[in-house]
This record gives structure tokens, C-alpha cells and sequence, in this order.
């Protein structure tokens, strides 16, 4: 028979230890609820109309039983496989316990004597309940989490932080459910590791193939390039070796500095006649090299520096924990097209599923990923904790192997951080400092390790040694300026705010009436350190009123809308300031990762794309700001102004620097423009000043005299005349009266059903251009545009209407162009 997946179960909640068997639930009177696996007790009440998010439930307060039935054509043995079972769980089948699990991030597979009629059912039980007996203290407690015995336990913080998480603990089905009926044939254990040497790429298949008579025969295929599987009888089953090779292999690169080149491989077997084809997916040669000497951190990846930039990832559903591959090839895409080539999985989160680790391989992005700890002191002399943690990392580093994306594998976040800032010196992180790096020798992985996020320096937390979380732009409110003096090695986080969605987002948010930055329902969302006396919408306003001039109260009260714009334009500008220092060819650093690419739940949350997908002006600016090929200005005071150009892709760059000179009335004053060629994967620095004959005091650092320069344009052009990319400088900042003079002119028009262009063009200086088409998501927004120049921006339609009404609108204007989408619909 076919392998089956058990997707269709009921759901109901008990009362803590109430019901002991599945006997004892037909004597209950009971609400039982249809649910679908794999999926989570709060995603089953949701799809059910009986939770929404806003409500506050305590999913760890109650055991949730979960029941499904199967039919067999004969009494038999099989295997049930529980991909992932959150989090104290048993297992009945027909009645038996079969299996008992303490560990969310186990699988486990369970062989079982099945009838013609099956019962299974799964009870997770009460995790507030479970830890209510007593067990030994930590030597010092997170903010993080309510509950400092969660230490005991292996499951996800998500759905438990109160600060910043939804109210949704993780408790169910969260992973498939498969059942595998064993017969002669059936292959079980596939592993897949590949290696890189001497030019040389192999791929090394293992498997087992149930018992049978005749040992099985077939072939690995490689690149359709077939390699004879050698098979030796173990027990009842056999088991099957085939190394496949591929000479002067294509490398996988990520895809800001090459091709993520991939090898589709699998394996046919013959098994007493009967044939079958196994498709194992896609492997990938590569090698990493992650350096560490001197306080440095930084990421080769075949022999080639990579200046790593991207984001924190959080799972597109952090309700039921499932998402389908439209929806993560989605929030993949959304990352390459900004210029990222590396998210981090955070030891906050779960670990990342094959469909995930795919989809980078295929996209060419790179992953950091965290082992599942975070911030806690966790109980490794436990015997029984230990074994189960070392269980789950091994099934994790065997199912990674074959994934080229995988560059760094780390200890945890914040569990030296949080140690040393409790006061505990001499706090020893065994676990991350020993055991799991001889875990990871074991494997044989080519990936870098980090001891834990942050760490090195004289504290874990410093930013000038090592891994860093930098928040000195940000959390801390320190300048601009601080980032070259912080001198960051690595930061495997910074730049957190409460980012504003766009218009369409808040207005789904807000009920009628209500106003976002004083509507209670708008508060909740703004993320905040527990117990901080501070929010991070507070971090936002600073930087609205230190690099804008706003006073965000008065302007909130007077103006709510363009409180918002503020905060919006206030981002951008943190945003890009700092990843161009961080990327410039002089700068210390060498990777930067924003937290987070995408918010947890409705609202200003710390995401750079809301919980509808939908781009906030944080995501645009990290797009300019991290783009492969791309011009940006640095500002050096009295020695003038650079330019720095990346070329960070894998052919030589043949462009002309153009600059170009605004006076503050809008008229053009000066332009001068010079051919650069650059190589692949490198990095310049242009003297601005230098490409004048004349002194201009670019930077209106010497001050002699009213300005005479408003707006600087830099410019890389191709042959053809298309703008590479361009950046502006302004002078004297980004503080800018309304200019009622200004017109932003927009028109609309359809080259493809999928989606709609949008030109706009301005009369005058335009600061932060903002385009909001409802149902359609720009590929660039909140820019500046000069004086005369014209911009058009591909709006990919989602779902558009075509009574609805665009809007662009600058934030240094007073009027607000609108647009009817109905011609460009017809």
C-alpha cells in the first residue's frame, strides 16, 4: 500500500491530567472540533471560527487531545512517522501508548500493528502543568518569557513571549503525520551528504530497503549521470550505498555574487521485479570558509568574500506553523529582490523544514542558522535533557547535508549576553562551546560555528569583536555616527523598529474612528523589551525628531497621517545610513542582518513586510541600500564626499559615474560624469570633489557663504543609457519645510494583466515619494526624485479593484496626487 498522510482530525480541550486514556474520552461529554494536520491547537481553533488573535488564551494551560482514524485492507505492520509533536506528547494507537515525547523538535518514527478499523489518537499535554513540579533554579532569569522553567523543556519561545509574540503557544500536530505500510521494497532512512575537494564534487546516498529475498539493483543519478548502488544484507533488510561524482562541478553562489548552481539527483531501485523512482531533490557543491581571527567574522563562499546582508526569519504562519509553498517561495523572492543574500534563523524559532532550505538552495540565499536556544541557562547536567537535545540535533544536521545554503551553523542567541549582563562572569556555555561543535565535527558539514549570538569581545555583547547584535542606531538611540566608531565586525541583528506599514495595512488594522499612534489596539502591537519602561515606537519617534525636526506628539495630534509618513521617511534614513557604512570597502564589518524580515502579527512591528506580505518603507530602504550593483554616498566631513560603488556580481562592470548638482530653487547647477570599470565581486571608493575642476564644498562643511548645492545625485548608467542605480545626498539633512510649490505628477497604465506601472514625475525636489496602489505592491517606493526627472515603478498586482483610488505623495509636500485605476484596469 502507498504511503498515507493523516491529515483529517478532530480537536477538543481538557482540563489538565482529567483524562488519563483515550478510553476515558468516551465517557466525557465533549466539544470536539475537525481540525487538519499538520497544524496547532490555536490554527485549528482559528480555521473553526473560535479564536482570532487579539484573544489572549493560554494554549499551555490545557491538554489537547487529537483523534484520527485510518482503514488497512489487512492486519499488518507499519510505520507512523510524527515529524514534529509540540510538545509533551503521547501516542495511542488503537488503545496503546506508543510513544511519549518531551521534545517539540524530535521526530519519531513508531512501528505499530494495524487492524482493518484504526484509532489514533495524540495528546499533548499541559505544559504550564508539566512544569509545576518543582526543579532546580537558573542562576539568573530572562525578561524574555513569563515562565523561567521553560528551560526544562525542548519547544519554541514563539507564542510565548508575551512582549512581542501573539498569544499562541505552539501545542499540536505541528508536523506531518505519515503512515508507511513496511512491505518488501519500501525504502526508509535516506541520507544525502555531498562534498567538495580537489574540484571534485561527490555525492554519497545511503538508504535501507525493506527485506527482501534478492538484494535490490539500480542506480544514483546525478545530473543524469547514473552510478550503480552497491547493496549488503543487514538483518532482515538491506542496505544500499551509491557515491556519485561530478568533476569540475557548477559551484552554487549565492545570487548577489554568482548562480546557485544545483544537481537534481535520485535514485531508482529494483526490488524483486518491481521498479521505483525516488526523487532525493537537489544538492549543491560549494565551499565555505568562515574566518575568525583577530575578532573578525566574515563568509567566503568559494574562496570569494561575501558581504553577508538580509534578515532575522520569523515562519510566515507563527499560528499553525504552516505555510505553503506559494507562501514561502513568496517571502524568499521578496528577500532576493532586495539585495539579501542571508536570513538567520533565530534560536527563538523552530528549526527550518526542507521546503524552506530549498528554496534558498534554488534562490541562492544563504542561511544562518541557530540551534533552538535562546537567552536561558539550560539544564545539561540532566541527563535525560542532554539525550534528547543530542537526538535533535543530529536529526537536524543529517537532514541539512545536502543543502548548499547552510554557510553557519550557531550555538544559540543571547544565552552568553543574557548570562553576563545577569552579572555571571563565569558562566560556562558547555553546550554551545563543546558539545555542539563536536556534534558538528561528527557530521562533517562545510559550515561555519558560532559559539552563540552575540559573542566575543570583553563582554559577548560587545560590537567591535566578533558576532554582535548592534542596536547603537536604534534600541540605544546613539547617532548616525556611531556605526563607524562602534566599528561592528558582524551583526547578526540591528536596526530594529516599530515599522509602520503601508496605508492599506493600517487600514485593515484599525477599526472606524480609530487612530494609529494613540489607538490602545495599535499600542498592543508595538513591540517592547519586557519590562522596559520604553517601546520601540518611542525609538522611532527619537529618531523622527533627531533626523527630521517633527515633534511626533504635536504632529500626531495635528496631523496623524503625516506622523506616520514621518516615521515611515525616519526608518529609511537609519536604515540606509547604516548598512552603507557597514558595506563600505573601509568599513570593519562584514555582514549585517536586520530583525526581522516580516512581522508576527498585524501592525508597527519590528518586520520590514507586515503579516500580509506587504513591503514597508523599512524593506525599500534596505533594498537600495543593499543592492548587488549600486551607488552610495559617504559623507566625510572636511576631506568631501565619496562615492562608493559595489559591484558585487560575478562580471566585470562597465557604467558611467554621473553626478549631478541641485540648486535649492530645483534648477540643475553643475554635471560631470566619468566611465568606471570594476571586477567582479569588488568594491571602489570615487572622490566626488575630485571629478569637479573647481572647489564646490560639496558636503557645505566650510560654509562660506549661503548653500549653493540642495540635492546631489549620483548616478551609475549603463551603454544603453538605464539607470543602475542612484543615490541622493543632501546637505544639510533631511529636516525640509512643506513645499506648497511642489507637484508630484502620476499616471497609470497596464503593460500586463499581473501588473500596473505607475510614472511620477516632479516639478521640484521630491523627499520620500510614497506610491499606494491598494491590491498591488510597488517594486520601489519611498525614493527621492529630482527636479525634472521622471520614475516608472512596476506595481505587482495582487488583487486590484478598479474603483480604487492611488495615491503619491511626498513627504516635502503639501498636496496629494490621486489616481483612478479604472482606465488602466479596462
Amino acid at each position: 500500500m502507498p504511503d498515507l498522510e493523516l491529515t483529517d482530525w478532530t480537536m477538543v480541550r481538557t482540563a489538565p491530567a482529567a483524562i488519563s486514556t483515550p478510553q476515558e474520552l468516551a465517557d466525557a461529554s465533549l466539544g470536539w472540533i475537525e481540525v487538519a494536520s499538520p497544524g496547532t491547537a490555536a490554527g485549528g481553533l482559528r480555521a473553526a471560527g473560535e479564536w482570532v488573535v487579539s484573544d489572549v488564551v493560554d494554549f499551555d494551560a490545557s491538554d489537547w487531545w487529537f483523534h484520527t482514524t485510518f482503514d488497512a485492507s489487512d492486519a499488518c505492520s507499519a510505520t507512523l512517522t510524527f515529524a514534529g509533536i509540540a510538545t509533551v506528547a503521547e501516542v495511542w494507537v488503537n488503545g496503546a501508548l506508543v510513544l511519549q515525547s518531551t521534545n517539540m523538535h524530535l521526530s519519531h518514527r513508531v512501528l505499530v500493528e494495524v487492524q482493518a478499523h484504526n484509532d489514533v489518537h495524540v495528546v499533548c499535554r499541559s505544559l504550564d502543568h508539566h512544569l509545576s513540579t518543582r526543579r532546580p533554579r537558573p542562576r539568573w532569569k530572562t525578561r524574555l518569557i513569563e515562565r523561567q522553567q521553560l528551560r526544562w523543556v525542548r519547544t519554541t519561545l514563539l507564542g510565548r513571549m508575551p512582549s512581542w509574540t501573539p498569544s499562541a503557544a505552539p501545542v499540536g500536530l505541528w508536523r506531518p503525520v505519515t503512515l508507511s505500510f513496511d512491505g518488501p521494497g519500501s525504502v526508509s532512512d535516506v541520507s544525502v551528504v555531498t562534498a567538495l575537494e580537489a574540484d571534485i564534487g561527490t555525492v554519497t546516498v545511503t538508504a535501507t530497503v525493506a527485506g527482501s529475498q534478492v538484494a535490490p539493483v539500480g542506480d544514483l543519478w546525478v545530473d543524469d549521470v547514473p552510478t550503480p548502488i552497491v547493496a549488503a544484507r543487514e538483518g532482515d533488510n538491506w542496505h544500499v550505498t551509491a557515491v556519485g561524482t561530478v568533476r569540475d562541478p557548477r559551484r552554487w553562489q549565492t545570487h548577489t555574487h554568482g548562480r546557485p548552481e544545483l544537481y537534481p539527483v535520485r535514485l531508482e531501485l529494483a526490488v524483486e521485479g518491481i521498479s521505483a523512482c525516488h526523487d532525493l531533490g537537489c544538492i549543491g557543491f560549494r565551499t565555505a570558509v568562515v574566518t575568525t581571527t583577530d575578532g573578525e567574522f566574515s563568509i567566503a563562499v568559494n574562496e570569494v568574500p561575501i558581504f553577508a546582508r538580509g534578515a532575522c526569519w520569523t515562519p510566515p504562519d507563527p499560528i499553525g506553523f504552516q505555510s505553503s509553498p506559494a507562501d514561502l517561495r513568496r517571502s524568499i523572492r521578496l528577500v532576493v529582490e532586495a539585495g539579501m543574500n542571508m536570513v538567520r534563523i533565530m534560536g527563538t524559532t523552530v528549526y527550518a523544514d526542507d521546503d524552506l532550505l530549498s528554496l534558498c538552495d534554488e534562490l541562492g540565499v544563504m542561511v544562518w542558522h541557530d540551534f533552538m536556544f535562546a537567552n536561558m541557562e539550560y539544564p545539561v547536567a540532566d541527563e535525560g535533557f542532554l539525550a534528547s537535545v543530542a537526538t535533535e540535533v543530529d536529526q537536524f544536521l543529517s537532514l541539512v547535508h545536502r543543502h548548499p545554503c547552510l554557510v553557519v551553523l550557531c550555538g544559540g542567541s543571547e544565552v552568553e549576553q543574557q548570562a553576563a549582563m545577569m552579572g555571571n562572569s563565569t558562566f560556562d556555555n558547555w553546550l554551545a562551546r563543546v558539545f555542539l561543535p563536536e556534534r558538528i565535527s561528527q557530521q562533517g558539514l562545510n559550515v561555519g560555528y558560532v559559539p552563540c549570538s552575540p559573542s566575543g569581545g570583553v563582554f559577548p555583547f560587545s560590537v567591535d569583536t566578533g558576532v554582535s547584535h548592534y542596536y547603537g542606531v536604534g534600541a540605544y538611540l546613539r547617532p548616525l555616527s556611531d556605526v563607524r566608531a562602534s566599528n561592528v565586525r558582524f551583526t547578526a541583528e540591528c536596526l530594529a523598529f516599530s515599522n509602520i506599514p503601508c496605508r492599506e495595512s493600517v487600514d485593515e488594522f484599525l477599526a472606524d474612528g480609530e487612530r494609529a499612534g494613540n489607538s490602545p489596539r495599535w499600542k498592543s502591537r508595538v513591540p517592547r523589551d519586557r519590562g522596559a519602561g520604553w517601546d520601540f515606537e518611542d525609538v522611532r519617534d527619537h529618531y523622527v525628531t533627531t533626523l527630521l525636526g517633527a515633534d511626533p506628539p504635536s504632529v500626531r495630534y495635528a496631523d496623524p497621517d503625516r506622523y506616520l509618513d514621518l516615521g515611515r521617511a525616519a526608518v529609511c534614513i537609519a536604515i540606509e545610513a547604516t548598512v552603507t557604512e557597514l558595506r563600505r570597502p573601509g568599513s570593519t564589518c562584514r555582514g549585517a542582518l536586520i530583525f526581522l524580515l516580516r512581522d508576527l502579527w498585524q501592525g508597527a512591528g519590528w518586520g520590514l513586510i507586515d503579516s500580509s506580505d506587504r513591503p514597508k518603507s523599512a524593506y525599500y530602504a534596505a533594498k537600495r541600500s543593499m543592492s548587488p550593483v549600486g551607488v552610495f554616498a559617504v559623507d566625510e566631513g572636511l576631506n568631501g564626499l565619496n562615492a562608493v560603488v559595489h559591484n558585487d556580481r560575478a562580471e566585470v562592470l562597465e557604467a558611467t559615474l554621473e553626478v549631478r548638482l541641485f540648486a535649492p530653487g530645483g534648477a540643475q547647477v553643475g554635471r560631470v560624469c566619468t566611465p568606471i570599470v570594476m571586477g567582479a565581486n569588488s568594491g571602489c571608493t570615487f572622490s566626488v570633489d575630485a571629478m569637479f575642476d573647481t572647489f564646490r564644498d560639496l558636503t557645505y562643511s566650510y560654509r562660506f557663504g549661503p548653500p549653493q548645492l540642495d540635492v546631489l545625485s549620483l548616478r551609475l548608467v549603463d551603454s544603453a543609457g538605464v539607470v543602475l542605480h542612484e543615490c541622493h545626498y543632501l546637505p544639510h539633512g533631511h529636516r525640509r519645510a512643506v513645499d506648497h510649490s511642489l507637484a508630484v505628477d502620476a499616471r497609470v497604465w497596464r503593460s500586463d494583466p499581473k501588473e500596473l506601472m505607475v510614472t511620477v514625475q516632479s516639478n521640484r525636489f521630491a523627499q520620500f515619494v510614497s506610491i499606494d496602489v491598494p491590491g498591488a505592491i510597488p517594486d520601489e517606493n519611498w525614493f527621492h526624485l529630482c527636479a525634472g526627472d521622471e520614475r516608472t515603478i512596476r506595481c505587482n498586482v495582487v488583487s486590484v479593484d478598479a474603483s480604487a483610488i492611488g495615491e503619491v505623495r511626498a513627504l516635502n509636500g503639501a498636496a496629494v496626487t490621486t489616481f483612478n485605476l479604472s482606465g488602466a484596469m479596462a
